[in-house]
């Protein structure tokens, strides 16, 4: 294969570069031996080797604070899950309320139309009800002022310390039954 460059080489004159070789011509310039070129070598094939790492201890400390960690993750999303879910039931509510009020509102003018003053007196009337006289009309006065009285139990300012325990005692004892 070095002989074929060789030849190509001198065929085209280049001494393999992208230049012309000027010595090649008949020149003043002494020609200059063409050098030869090594032979060529095959690359070394590159053999893979299986790289060993050394393991890292694990340490327990590094474990529980990472579950610890997921821990209170999880609690956090369950948590956000579960006021999602109360604030969705507590609009629920206050909508379902709301129709309600309505629907109440509505019911009462209904009932409010339905009430005919002469069917009540009329069925009054009929059970034996009669329009009160002026006699049994009372007018109250509160014009007045309003007072109230404490009343205190007399107190046994006689008996000693020890007799007021016991009557304490006693009336637990009595409530208590």
């Amino acid at each position: 294969m070095a002989q074929k460059r060789i030849d190509r080489q001198q065929a085209f004159r280049t001494n393999g570069a992208a230049a012309y070789d000027v010595r090649a011509y008949e020149t003043a310039l002494p020609k200059r031996k063409s050098a030869q070129l090594p032979e060529e070598r095959q690359a070394p094939v590159k053999v893979r080797q299986k790289v060993v790492r050394a393991r890292l201890p694990v340490m327990p400390g590094m474990v529980l604070g990472f579950l610890a960690i997921s821990v209170m993750v999880a609690l956090v999303i369950f948590t956000q899950a579960d006021l999602y879910e109360a604030t969705s039931q507590a609009s629920a509510l206050t909508t379902q309320l709301e129709e309600v009020a309505h629907e109440n509102e509505m019911l009462q003018t209904e009932y409010e139309s339905k009430i005919d003053m002469d069917a009540i007196e009329k069925r009054a009337m009929e059970l034996g009800m009669v329009q009160p006289s002026a006699n049994q009309t009372v007018y109250l006065d509160l014009t007045g002022t309003d007072r109230g009285e404490v009343l205190q139990q007399e107190s046994d300012s006689d008996a000693s310390f020890l007799q007021k325990l016991v009557d304490g005692v006693a009336r637990l004892v009595a409530y208590l039954q």
